[in-house]
């Protein structure tokens, strides 16, 4: 049965809503953390009643949820899960290093955010870690893996934490301290993917 234009207008509508909710979410989450942050703040930051947040969402929880679940940078990452590039391993490994950086400055307010959760709270921490950290290391190690002979093949688990670490190091660095240019911070990253593929050359193949 086709919808009509009238329903179609309020689905809409209700989505921008939901998506205006959850990036005032964001914001205040970001400010203050959760533990901090209250549905009154949200509803201030956003400019609505209380009451329009409780008719989309039924807590607070519920709204972190939909936060970590439905932000655009969790799409980003299923991308690269779903796109693993094949051929030259330095280059594949660049391609992702450098996409997931610049995902992380697109994103910064988010990234902040679970960052800040993870130093507070253990349970946040591993949501950090299930949500982004080990998608990101799952992607890494995929590609390492697959330039690996089999019986070396645990090894890339490791190679890939050391990417994912220096990752967010990396961010942090330049978030907190400044110092360090989008270029500069490109370069850095690359250099570590450079050392990261060089181990993975250096094992010796032979035979499985």
């Amino acid at each position: 049965m086709a919808s009509t234009p009238g329903i179609d207008y309020r689905r809409k509508r209700a989505a921008r809503t939901r998506r205006r909710i959850l990036d005032a979410g964001l914001r205040v989450f970001s400010k203050r953390g959760y533990e901090g942050a209250s549905m009154d703040d949200i509803a201030l930051e956003l400019e609505a009643t209380k009451g329009l947040l409780y008719h989309y969402f039924r807590s607070k929880e519920e709204l972190l949820k939909a936060v970590l679940q439905e932000h655009p940078l969790r799409v980003g990452i299923e991308t690269l899960e779903q796109g693993v590039p094949a051929g030259d391993l330095a280059l594949a490994l660049s391609d992702v290093a450098l996409i997931s950086l610049r995902q992380m400055r697109e994103h910064r307010a988010f990234i902040r955010f679970l960052l800040l959760q993870a130093h507070y709270s253990h349970e946040q921490a591993e949501i950090v870690r299930r949500e982004l950290l080990d998608r990101w290391m799952a992607v890494f190690q995929s590609i390492i893996a697959a330039h690996l002979p089999e019986r070396s093949r645990t090894k890339a688990r490791s190679l890939a934490t050391q990417l994912v670490d220096i990752l967010v190091a990396s961010f942090i660095r330049s978030e907190l301290g400044g110092r360090l240019r989008a270029d500069e911070l490109e370069e850095y990253v690359l250099d570590a993917v450079q050392t990261v593929a060089s181990r993975v050359d250096a094992i010796p193949r032979g035979k499985s």
